[in-house]
């Protein structure tokens, strides 16, 4: 039986995203999009929020968990990694399990018997709209889910801040003022824009940051070389 969680911020978000995954996974399939997860319901979510926020709070070997966990069974996950047992999901466990699992895109894989739910191992590939909890630094959860189109693999939901609470308002996109940059980072748009000036700059960003070295990018006018002369030079590294 899935406890209730004690960790309040969990309980008020759970509905939220629990609608929102409901939607959008109802709308894709009416399209046809195939590898679908399965609906997260607000008493998962809930208790995986709740184990993720504790876990957050804890340190193993020095450290403080960065784990990813996905809800999901283990026959819809590829390349993944069964445990000979199932391991209930709970602070403790996903705390040992953090400094295995820390590498980009491995997730923590967490399913139910009918009852309760379990870490049933780990896996590399998820399907679409899968129920991602991104757990970064001590307090900070982040919700996703794995994308079907567009740049990146993921797009954010809602973030936790301990007691805080920020949603990610899709429909902002809709507005007519929306600018395209924003567009972009909501993972809102359609094919057609992939290419366009905005996602590129958002990949270059992208990339940037993964270096993890600094770095800045120079946007200048087409069609002269006056701004060359507000450049000091030989350019270094350039």
């Amino acid at each position: 039986m899935i406890n209730r969680a004690t960790y309040q911020a969990a309980q008020i978000v759970a509905p939220t995203i629990e609608t929102h995954f409901a939607e959008h996974l109802a709308e894709a399939s009416a399209k046809g999009e195939l590898d679908l997860a399965p609906q997260p319901p607000a008493r998962v979510i809930e208790a995986i929020l709740d184990a993720a926020f504790w876990s957050s709070l804890r340190k193993e070997e020095g450290h403080s968990p960065k784990i990813s966990i996905a809800f999901l069974p283990p026959e819809q996950a590829t390349k993944s990694l069964l445990f000979k047992q199932n391991l209930p999901l709970n602070p403790n466990v996903l705390t040992k399990l953090a400094p295995g699992v820390e590498r980009g895109g491995i997730h923590i894989g967490v399913w139910h018997d009918g009852y309760d739910l379990h870490v049933w191992g780990t896996t590399l590939n998820i399907p679409n709209y899968c129920f991602v909890v991104d757990v970064s630094e001590p307090g900070l959860l982040v919700i996703k889910h794995r994308r079907i189109y567009g740049f990146g693999k993921y797009t954010n939901v809602a973030v936790l801040k301990g007691d805080q609470i920020k949603i990610v308002e899709d429909k902002s996109a809709i507005s007519a003022d929306c600018p395209s940059m924003l567009l972009s980072l909501l993972d809102l748009t359609a094919h057609s824009y992939w290419n366009d000036s905005a996602n590129i700059l958002i990949q270059l960003a992208v990339s940037m940051r993964a270096h993890g070295r600094g770095g800045a990018v120079l946007v200048v006018p087409d069609g002269t070389k006056d701004w060359e002369q507000s450049v000091i030079h030989p350019i270094s590294y350039a």
